[in-house]
């Protein structure tokens, strides 16, 4: 009984750990970039939130992409970066 408990904790943490580093490496779509800037994922899902933040820190496509939805007429927040770039 007790190696089946240890078992299953033990699978619940590696399932766990494994969404979330595959989470990073997932592209987030233009919909979860949106929410991201308009700080609704960060009220409603930290987790999500941290993953995209962590994504966006690596990932030079999807930091274009947010720069590109910011900027559409319209766009939230067109005149105030959030990602200060560095080339």
């Amino acid at each position: 009984m007790e190696v089946l408990l240890v078992t299953v904790v033990a699978a619940a943490i590696i399932y766990k750990i494994g969404r979330e580093v595959l989470g990073s490496f997932r592209h987030p779509d233009d919909e979860d970039l949106l929410e991201y800037w308009q700080g609704i994922t960060r009220e409603e899902d930290r987790s999500a939130y941290r993953q995209i933040s962590e994504h966006l820190a690596s990932c030079d496509r999807c930091r274009d992409r947010l720069d590109e939805l910011r900027k559409r007429p319209g766009g939230p927040g067109a005149h105030s970066p959030m990602i200060t770039r560095r080339y």
